[in-house]
């Protein structure tokens, strides 16, 4: 009885017939690429054996552990805002960002309807006149605080007496002062008053255009939540030099001090550093812990230099240096732990490699801080 073999042909439609046509044309490739796998698989066998066979050496040397976290930090400080008295224009008399003395002149502001009667002359007439007046107000003002203090404490003594005539003749002599210089105010514009207005700065700080809606805030204000407050706080805005009456166009930074709210991410619990450093825009800055609430998520800390990366916003996001070990350095993989010997490190003595007990202060994955061992020592490590 006679056998039959079956011949199977593909179509050539067929999807079996489709592949096998794709796999003709992408030898070559698939080639290249299975030759490169092998040699880059080649490699790392040859790198760890290196690795194994001859161990790296480093030597021990002095350096610093730093352990940080990004942070959203709110800005917190002592601010004046200054509203203007009437609708107008400001004229700058410092550049933004300075730092102004008391009694500094910062501004002038002129009223719309007397913007075209007062011109360079007059204004710079008013500007001495009023700087002079503010200056004269003060001065009487002192007077009048030591002349009730001597009426308080008045002990009949014939020095009292004297000083007291001599800071009533004085005050006399300022009003008389005080009432010439209005009348020659008056006589550069009748009603300088209601239309002139010069900004005098009442006390040192920084002067500063840069309004955000944060200027009333305190410690108490930012616990709100962080949404919530996000919404009260705007860009910076540009300055315009048409003002309206009643509405902020600028602020004095009054202090040299202020705070910097922390906010640590949910997931992390942390212990409070005494200082820290803070890094804004490549900058370091230091900081002195103050305080920290109920769910230790929020950090004060003061900041004293008021630099310019303060000033340009209000809330933003920084990475918050909170630990920093400096002492002999070993890198982390020159280190091995044993149940009875604890922490080693492989180091050579005359020629002869030993394991070297050691404490490790601190460690991160690169690096490791320990005692133990002397500077210059060499360690190897795999």
């Amino acid at each position: 009885m006679g056998s039959f073999l079956k011949r199977y042909t593909l179509r050539p439609d067929s999807f079996l017939a489709s592949l096998l046509r794709f796999l003709s044309y992408c030898r070559l490739p698939l080639l290249i690429t299975l030759v490169l796998l092998l040699l880059l698989l080649f490699s790392q066998l040859v790198y760890t054996g290196v690795g194994y066979l001859f161990p790296r050496v480093r030597v021990v040397d002095w350096g610093t552990i730093e352990d940080g976290q990004w942070v959203d930090v709110l800005v917190l400080r002592s601010e004046s805002v200054l509203t203007a008295p009437f609708s107008g224009e400001v004229c700058l008399l410092v550049e933004e960002g300075t730092r102004v003395r008391t009694g500094e002149a910062i501004a002038e502001l002129v009223s719309t309807e007397a913007q075209s009667r007062l011109g360079a002359d007059e204004r710079m007439a008013l500007r001495t006149i009023v700087h002079r007046l503010y200056h004269l107000e003060q001065e009487v003002a002192q007077i009048d605080k030591d002349l009730a203090f001597l009426a308080k404490h008045n002990r009949g003594l014939a020095g009292e007496k004297e000083e007291e005539r001599y800071l009533s003749q004085r005050k006399a002599q300022l009003l008389t002062v005080r009432n010439q210089l209005r009348k020659n105010a008056a006589a550069v514009c009748v009603d300088w008053q209601d239309c002139y207005h010069l900004v005098v700065a009442d006390q040192p700080g920084i002067f500063s255009t840069k309004l955000d809606g944060g200027e009333g805030f305190d410690l108490l204000e930012h616990a709100q939540p962080k949404a919530s407050l996000a919404r009260r706080l705007t860009s910076n805005r540009s300055f315009n030099t048409k003002v309206r009456a009643g509405e902020p166009w600028a602020k004095l930074i009054t202090e040299y001090t202020q705070t910097l709210v922390c906010q640590l991410p949910e997931d992390v619990n942390l212990e409070p550093p005494a200082e820290a450093v803070l890094l804004v825009n490549g900058k370091r800055f230091k900081l002195s812990f103050l305080a920290t609430d109920h769910t230790n998520r929020c950090w004060y800390f003061t900041e004293h230099t008021l630099a310019p990366e303060f000033l340009e916003k209000r809330s933003f996001s920084a990475y918050l240096i909170y630990s920093s070990v400096t002492g002999l350095r070993v890198p982390t993989p020159a280190l091995a732990y044993e149940e009875e010997a604890g922490w080693t490190v492989t180091t050579s003595v005359k020629g002869e490699k030993r394991a070297t007990r050691v404490e490790v202060v601190a460690m991160n994955e690169q690096w490791a801080i320990v005692e133990g061992l002397s500077l210059g020592t060499t360690v190897y490590y795999r």
